[in-house]
């Protein structure tokens, strides 16, 4: 059984909010575009608001205070992600498994990455990007568990620092410095992409979006983002604006009975009780968002339908 996970972390001061909405939104495209025995999974100890179809993994805390002068405290802070490498993961992760960042948008079918059996391939740093001249980007790998276990075994502070010299990033920058070039790889061949190198006559099965922007702030200029980047809309949706009448509204919405999804406004947003399915910039955003339910409520709503 393969393990398709993405990890959810807090990090004050970080560049990015993530919340619930955003892996329930990434594990309904693996769903849409995995036909492989496979389990989705979380790796995260802020399950709140999380699909109860998506399993929930304890992360490992290995080296999560670790941080590195050459990658700023508002970028992400990933060399917990090392923990994949250790010698007994299969006892977290499973013998088999990929992590996936959930900054992406996945348009075609992903069995032909994951059907590959070398014992690991990861995406190749795409060219012509920041990235350029390291060999591989920490937004997908997939591996055996137990292979390259020297990228945990000989990992340090003081490694990590130089790695960082050598590399952008934090997790990608020591895993390049220690696997060197050579393993195997995605890249666009495989219809692996990066936004800012994506071209519109392109087709490709994934797009990934580090840095800026990021696919949910798209949703209102590009179609193919607005096409593929969707949850599983099913059910009911309560949507929650800005207008001073949002409570009033919501406090009658709510009589009316159980509502499978939420989208609010920021404002709103701190106020709901669990977290988010989605956060909508404005009354035209959540609209964008709530295309698919088979029933929307509006409450608070500031502009005409």
């Amino acid at each position: 059984m393969l393990t398709v996970m993405t990890w959810l972390w807090t990090q004050p001061g970080g560049r990015t909010d993530y919340t619930a909405g955003m892996v329930n939104t990434w594990a309904a495209m693996v769903r849409r575009h995995l036909i492989l025995p496979h389990r989705i999974a979380c790796v995260t100890d802020i399950p709140d608001g999380i699909d109860p179809s998506i399993a929930i993994i304890a992360p490992p805390r290995d080296f999560e205070d670790v941080r590195i002068p050459t990658w700023g405290s508002e970028k992400p802070q990933c060399l917990r992600r090392v923990a994949m490498f250790a010698p007994d993961a299969a006892a977290r992760f499973g013998d088999r498994f990929v992590s996936m960042d959930m900054d992406c948008v996945i348009a075609g079918s992903l069995d032909p990455l994951f059907e590959r059996r070398e014992d690991i391939v990861l995406y190749q740093s795409p060219p012509g990007s920041l990235w350029d001249g390291r060999p591989y980007n920490g937004s997908m790998l997939m591996m055996t568990a137990g292979a390259r276990p020297k990228v945990f075994n000989t990992f340090s502070e003081r490694g990590a620092i130089e790695a960082g010299k050598r590399f952008r990033g934090s997790d990608q920058a020591w895993i390049s410095h220690v696997l060197g070039a050579g393993e195997a790889v995605w890249n666009e061949a495989d219809g692996v992409v990066w936004w800012g190198r994506w071209h519109p006559t392109q087709n490709p099965r994934l797009c990934f979006f580090p840095g800026y922007p990021k696919p949910w702030d798209l949703l209102d200029d590009n179609d193919w983002v607005a096409q593929h980047y969707r949850g599983d809309r099913k059910g009911r949706c309560l949507v929650l604006g800005y207008a001073p009448s949002v409570w009033m509204e919501a406090e009658r919405a709510l009589q009316s009975g159980r509502f499978d999804a939420v989208i609010a406004s920021p404002e709103a947003a701190e106020h709901w009780p669990d977290r988010q399915i989605m956060i909508a910039r404005d009354d035209a955003h959540a609209d964008k968002l709530s295309k698919g339910f088979a029933e929307v409520i509006w409450c608070g709503r500031t502009m005409a339908a």
